[in-house]
């Protein structure tokens, strides 16, 4: 079986394909070419993968195999010596440089010479972090103030549909870009409508289905109400009925907080017309499983992949792979070169191997509405299925490093430390 298709037999039905954009060369950190996520240019292929038509053909054999392709779009910057820039640089947070001497050149910002042989300040992509700026000094600040701006980054979007098939987007530090945010980062009056909802519309009108995902720890009902279909599950969000994200939660290792971020979960899984969370045990941010959660990562996994919904699994991590650096805490950190060694961990590959089978054979058995069930008290966490056809199971985790008891109508039984199950009910 090819690699396709050994992903679509463990149940999953779209690849996020990371870093395919050409990386800039201005500033690149480390020995591996630079981050990904400093975009050279977001409407072309990095010409190390491969060409536009090999990118086309790839998206049409994911097709085949049933499996949709999602990218991602990276809104709030550039690299610093990024196509766009050369081409816009109206389109950048910053302006022309005054005469040498003048005035000291603002934090986070750096000379650009644009193609009229003129120098500006441009700044530096920029984010929001605890109340105070913060930036990536490898890349170069988008203006959403600017209407212009919004209808290039559109297109460019747009294209990525029309040319290759794409699917659907990951939509980078998205709420970096809702007004709330970007009128407070940078001082500028907005257009009234969300940059982000007209995305969306947009690029619908031409492809209803595509899917968009917000990687947001803020501004939850901004981005629902943008019309995205996923938000990120990873924090609390401090919201009218409130937001338990689900990362947290399992990282905590609190019985309370896992049951509210159930009831959360629950809820979006219940409510139309809404985004719903995108929950994960990893990503290419957060440290392998193995260092976030030590001996409680089997049954963090274990809620987290039977759960019923949409959940993101970070491939690598399957086999127990782990290369971080002190500089960056991932698993496949971005400074230096790392090749996945896909033997792994052998105990490893097996539990999740068993775990993807339980949940592909849950899904196979209907649609399943989640309930929380309540054993904060006894120590336990986990939560209730009912299927559309009538079939009734518990899944059942311990956080703790005692064993406990669990109790609750028609279920009586001792879940060891760090244990996990799946009982059938009658």
């Amino acid at each position: 079986m090819d690699d396709l298709g050994a992903i679509r037999a463990q149940g999953f039905d779209a690849l996020w394909v990371m870093g395919i954009f050409p990386i800039g060369k201005r500033n690149a950190f480390g020995t591996a070419g630079g981050s990904p996520y400093s975009v050279a240019d977001h409407e072309t292929v990095h010409p190390d993968l491969g060409s536009e038509e090999e990118f086309a053909a790839f998206t049409a054999r994911a097709h085949a195999a049933g499996l949709k392709v999602i990218i991602d779009f990276i809104p709030n910057h550039t690299s610093m010596d990024s196509r766009l820039l050369w081409d816009h640089p109206d389109f950048f947070i910053g302006g022309p440089a005054p005469a040498p001497n003048e005035n000291p050149m603002p934090r986070g910002s750096f000379d650009h010479r644009a193609r009229d042989g003129r120098t500006r300040w441009i700044s530096h992509g920029g984010y929001d972090s605890y109340g105070s700026m913060a930036y990536w000094e490898d890349t170069a600040q988008v203006d959403y103030s600017n209407p212009e701006t919004r209808a290039e980054m559109i297109r460019i979007v747009r294209s990525w549909v029309r040319r290759f098939g794409v699917d659907g987007f990951r939509v980078d530090m998205a709420y970096q870009v809702t007004n709330h945010y970007f009128s407070r980062n940078w001082r500028r009056p907005m257009p009234g409508r969300e940059f982000l909802e007209e995305l969306i519309t947009e690029v619908r009108a031409d492809a209803p289905a595509t899917g968009f995902i917000a990687e947001a720890y803020d501004r939850w009902d901004d981005l629902s109400k943008a019309g995205f279909d996923l938000i990120y599950g990873k924090n609390n969000i401090d919201r009218p009925g409130g937001h338990q994200g689900w990362y947290d939660a399992l990282g905590s290792r609190d019985p309370g907080w896992i049951r509210e971020a159930i009831r959360r979960a629950a809820y979006l899984r219940w409510q139309a017309g809404g985004s719903d969370a995108l929950d994960f045990v990893g990503n290419h941010d957060e440290p392998a499983p193995e260092r976030a959660f030590g001996p409680w990562r089997r049954g963090a996994a274990w809620l987290t992949l039977l759960m019923p919904g949409n959940l993101l699994f970070y491939g690598s991590q399957e086999v127990g792979f782990d290369r971080p650096t002190p500089a960056e805490p991932k698993s496949l950190p971005f400074s230096v070169p790392v090749q996945v060694d896909w033997k792994g961990d052998p105990e490893t590959a097996r539990f999740y191997r068993e775990t993807f089978s339980r949940a592909a054979a849950l899904r196979d058995e209907g649609d399943w509405e989640i309930r929380p069930l309540d054993g904060a008290a006894q120590g336990w966490a986990g939560y209730l299925l009912v299927s559309d056809r009538g079939a009734k199971a518990a899944v059942l985790a311990n956080p703790s490093d005692r064993a406990v008891p669990v109790n609750f109508p028609t279920y009586s039984a001792i879940l060891p430390a760090f244990g996990y199950a799946l009982v059938r009910l009658p």
